[in-house]
């Protein structure tokens, strides 16, 4: 049995520890980039580190409390050794003066407002340098700051180096757009991260090249509101160049990176999917797959403008049909659309839920992901309580979405996985899966389990012979010649 022997490194060493949404976990990646660029290094998970971050959420009351517990247990003293300790993100943003207090220092708590509109990631680098500055076992490198004055008139985000390592996960996402003044009225993000700024487009193309330099094959395009990538406000109407399209553009350049095998948009707002957007990434398949994640939140038009959404059903409807009719296949096949919903919104009645069903109904989603209305202090639904809605009743309602998705013989999820079998699709493996089994997701973001001898990162075709409530799976093709199941496959039978 091989053994591994963690060998404590000269230089300093850190932790970090990521809650939350996918930009936040991007971000986490950029924060590595910048650590490991002033010579830090990882220690393992078991082992004390000289300095603890945590990039914090608070999109919820409960990722605040999730995250207020992770800076409480990075706090805690190891033995003999007492960490620094740093939290950012958008619970410092929320909270800062709790945030300085469980830091043990105002100066490690890093949110996303600052006065100077200087970015986390700007803020945080002078941090790491001042506190290297006193590190005894100080690492021998010298890494130039960010600028502090900003020329350009629409914002950027800062340039990080390219990681050097790759990501814990077979895909990587890519921060390339940042803050959001839409204001719905559920959400404090345009409180916590209002300024919006775009990462540039050669500097987007070149993180994506190194990061399918160190392996990865699939990258997440991801941000705070991609829709408004390139422009300075996220309201479509006060938008001064709202017929340029940066966002399409850079999926030209992006998608021309040699060697990538898959890209993907993250969540997309529904009014932000214009026809030059999708002339794009219709013309750059298979890198671009068929496959968008459009937020709903609900089917009724009342709670919609409610909610200050900046589309109504019927708008959603239209575009989900523009999406299947460009994106669906020669033979039929058409792309995967997954959604979130928010059940027992302020004022939200039966009248209002049902619309919501048949609009689920309607649009045949892949998944959806359905949460209970939390109300977010700082937000001006959380002060309609006159119109809020029973939690029995709110409960009673998700679970009547998420057995509409589940059904075991009609579900939305099955009704549409179904429409794989007899098909081959190309996989990205990403984990095994017991007894010499492995799993990893199609172009259309559907799970899919395969015997094979293949590894994590491997891209396979996989012929779906099985769609069940609980999964999709099917056999593994020869790549040079899809039609041919391999003989080892065919010896398990």
């Amino acid at each position: 049995m091989t053994r591994f022997v963690h060998l404590a490194p000269s230089n300093p060493t850190y932790h970090l520890r990521t809650l939350g949404c996918r930009v936040n976990h991007a971000e986490a990646r950029e924060i590595e980039s910048l650590l490991q660029d002033r010579g830090l290094e990882p220690a393992p998970p078991s082992s004390p580190a000289d300095l603890e971050i945590v990039h914090t959420c608070a999109v919820t009351t409960q990722a605040a409390a999730k995250s207020r517990h992770a800076i409480r247990r990075a706090a805690r003293d190891h033995g003999q050794h007492s960490p620094t300790v740093i939290v950012t993100g958008c619970w410092v943003s929320a909270d800062p003066e709790q945030a300085a207090v469980l830091s043990g220092d105002p100066d490690n708590a890093f949110g996303h407002r600052d006065e100077a509109q200087r970015t986390m990631i700007e803020r945080l680098s002078d941090r790491i340098d001042r506190w290297l500055s006193n590190v005894e076992h100080r690492p021998a490198t010298t890494v130039s700051s960010f600028p502090t004055k900003r020329t350009q008139k629409l914002r950027t985000l800062p340039v990080v180096s390219p990681p050097t390592r790759p990501g814990r996960h077979v895909r990587a996402e890519v921060h390339i757009q940042d803050g959001c003044n839409a204001h719905c009225t559920f959400c404090i993000i345009p409180t916590l991260r209002p300024t919006l700024r775009s990462k540039p487009e050669a500097t987007v193309v070149e993180e994506v090249k190194r990061l399918v330099d160190l392996g990865h094959r699939e990258i997440v395009l991801t941000g705070i509101f991609i829709g408004a990538y390139g422009h300075e406000t996220a309201l479509r109407r006060n938008q001064r160049n709202r017929h340029a399209e940066p966002l399409a553009d850079l999926i030209d350049a992006v998608a021309a990176v040699d060697g990538l095998s898959r890209l993907r948009l993250s969540s997309m707002e529904p009014g932000d999917v214009t026809e030059p957007l999708l002339d794009s990434m219709v013309a750059n398949r298979p890198v671009v797959v068929p496959h968008l994640h459009l937020p709903l939140q609900s089917g009724s038009n009342a709670i919609l403008q409610r909610m200050n959404r900046q589309y109504r059903a019927e708008q959603y409807i239209d575009m989900i049909h523009r999406v299947q009719e460009a994106f669906t296949d020669d033979v039929g096949l058409p792309p995967a659309i997954t959604t979130d919903i928010i059940c027992g919104f302020p004022g939200e009645t039966e009248d209002d839920f049902a619309r919501t069903v048949e609009m689920a109904q309607r649009s045949g989603f892949l998944h959806m992901h359905v949460f209970p209305f939390s109300p977010r202090s700082g937000t001006a639904a959380a002060r309609w309580k006159n119109r809020f809605v029973p939690d029995a009743v709110i409960r009673r309602r998700v679970r009547h979405l998420i057995d509409l998705e589940q059904d075991s013989t009609d579900g939305l999820s099955i009704r549409w996985r179904r429409q794989l079998l007899g098909r081959s699709v190309r996989v990205i493996l990403e984990r095994e899966d017991g007894d010499g089994w492995m799993a990893g997701r199609c172009d259309h973001y559907a799970m899919i389990r395969v015997p094979t001898h293949h590894r994590r990162n491997d891209t396979i075709h996989v012929r779906v012979t099985h769609v069940s409530p609980g999964q999709t799976a099917g056999r593994a093709l020869d790549i040079q010649h899809p039609l041919k199941v391999l003989e080892t496959m065919e010896a398990t039978r």
